[in-house]
């Protein structure tokens, strides 16, 4: 008797180790073939897996009662967001679409991932901007509270200069960027710039310390 399909399914690699960071990005899609971004009907969440260069997609329409879901087809090309997600490693989980923009929450293992992902998702979006991080650490001993940084409270200038601080570098030790280069990407001055984005730093303090 032949194997079943099941003998030949490969184990679960893990290798890549836990993904302690959450993160929540706020995508303005372009004008592109997805169907989600000429969607008229209002989204819950998206499921999709992408095979043989097809995006195949579970969304979760909003209804007066229960959602209704629906099954999607697309080609792939290069500009779909989640090709985007897949190239450095990441799934991303499309959690509610409003007048072509989306909510999607991804796990990362680290912060460093977070520039190449916003540079990637840049390249195939309108605009991108982080809405929220979670960092969950992991402990075999004693269970803690994940530590929730919301970055909804930022105001839409702020978020920009933040994600673009972030995308280019400007945290990482040593810096790969500073305030004279972000400060010219958007076109205004380096002190408009730096006091920007230190009330971002105050706002996001704040939120990650104060109850």
């Amino acid at each position: 008797m032949e194997s079943s399909r099941g003998d030949n399914v490969e184990p679960l690699d893990t290798s890549s180790g836990a993904r302690t960071l959450e993160v929540v990005f706020e995508v303005e899609l372009a004008n592109c073939s997805c169907p989600l971004s000429n969607s008229d009907e209002r989204i819950e969440n998206v499921h999709s897996q992408i095979c043989d260069g097809v995006c195949h997609a579970e969304v979760t329409i909003q209804g007066d009662g229960n959602g209704q879901v629906v099954h999607a087809t697309n080609r792939v090309g290069e500009a779909c967001l989640c090709l985007a997600f897949n190239d450095v490693g990441c799934v991303p989980r499309i959690k509610g679409v409003s007048d072509d923009v989306l909510l999607v929450e991804t796990y990362l293992s680290d912060r460093s991932v977070i520039s190449e992902l916003v540079d990637r998702i840049n390249a195939v979006a309108e605009s991108v901007s982080l809405r929220r991080l979670t960092s969950r650490k992991p402990s075999d001993s004693v269970k803690s509270d994940p530590t929730t940084i919301d970055l909804s409270r930022l105001t839409a200038k702020q978020r920009e200069a933040a994600t673009l601080a972030v995308s280019e570098g400007y945290y990482e030790t040593p810096r790969q960027t500073t305030l004279d280069e972000l400060s010219n990407t958007l076109g205004i001055s380096k002190s408009a710039f730096s006091e920007r984005l230190s009330i971002v730093e105050s706002k996001l303090a704040t939120a990650a310390f104060d109850p």
